[in-house]
């Protein structure tokens, strides 16, 4: 099936986006039609039988066409898997624990160019040195003389705009816009900033899914002169301790693969490697492999 392959100007491509709810006898989803990220993401589905599957992937195959995007995707509880594999969807990775710290979510996508489809690094594996520390805990890196961590305030919001629009050339999301990062905490996303002095050198996110009892690590950024000095595994410890008090059972993030250091952040701090989303966002000046990361928020005989 061809598609239009256009990319989205980025300071134009995300006001695009736009949620719509497919429903038909047998099925109803509610999705995110994203031609920024050129993908339908699928939010939330109901299926009334298994062989509804079929009848929701085409009606989703008709949406992205009509759209010009060439990637579906979603998260599944398991016992979805045949009938998506069926409907002709890819398993690509796993979220253990991520309804309610006890079943596991199943990511399948679904392309529709075979250019969408080929990796961007033309690897289906993980890399060995990820493999070698990947669920291996360190010990957490002391914060740096100096540094300030704060929980970020719609106050900031202006400030932490600048900083992921010097950080990314694209983003999935429109983080570099303050508007967005106020509506953002409003909901279900949580911030946390490191300042030294007055200058904020780095932030990170957490969005929260309250009624699953997870979240996701995200939106980490560090300036060039403090790259290298542990911040991001200070803010990923600070963001884990608070969702811990609150009651969250799992944590999984969906890292660049490009970014070793990142990678790096997340297999020290104790995160097992769960699956490659092939081509999944715009993100840095690109289309690029995401890496799937999770581990439970606590340990497993608690």
């Amino acid at each position: 099936m061809a598609v239009n392959q256009k990319r989205v100007k980025p300071q134009e491509g995300w006001r695009q986006d736009r949620w719509e709810t497919l429903q038909e006898p047998g099925f109803s989803c509610r999705v995110l039609i994203s031609p920024y990220n050129l993908r339908i993401t699928v939010d939330e589905f109901f299926l009334a039988k298994e062989e509804n599957a079929v009848e929701m992937v085409r009606a989703l195959e008709e949406k992205a066409a009509a759209s010009g995007l060439d990637k579906i995707w979603l998260k599944s509880p398991a016992k979805w898997k045949h009938a998506f594999t069926t409907a002709g969807m890819s398993l690509e990775a796993t979220i253990p624990g991520y309804y309610l710290g006890r079943e596991t979510a199943l990511v399948f996508s679904k392309y529709l160019s075979a250019k969408r489809k080929t990796p961007s690094l033309n690897k289906r594996v993980k890399p060995p040195v990820l493999s070698s520390v990947s669920g291996r805990v360190k010990n957490k890196r002391e914060l740096p003389q100096g540094i300030q961590l704060k929980w970020g305030r719609k106050e900031d919001s202006r400030i932490l705009a600048d900083l992921y629009h010097n950080t990314f050339p694209t983003y999935p999301f429109p983080v570099s816009d303050p508007a967005y990062l106020e509506y953002s905490m409003r909901q279900h996303v949580i911030y946390i900033t490191a300042w030294f002095g007055d200058e904020l050198v780095a932030a990170a996110s957490a969005e929260i899914n309250s009624r699953m009892k997870n979240a996701e690590m995200t939106d980490f950024a560090t300036i060039p002169g403090w790259r290298g000095h542990g911040l991001a595994g200070c803010l990923l410890g600070k963001l884990e301790d608070r969702l811990r008090q609150e009651g969250l059972r799992c944590f999984y993030t969906i890292s660049r693969s490009s970014s070793t250091g990142m990678n790096r952040v997340f297999a020290g701090a104790g995160y097992n490697f769960y699956g490659v989303l092939i081509n999944n966002c715009n993100i840095g000046g690109g289309f690029e492999d995401m890496y799937l990361w999770a581990k439970p928020a606590f340990n497993q005989e608690k």
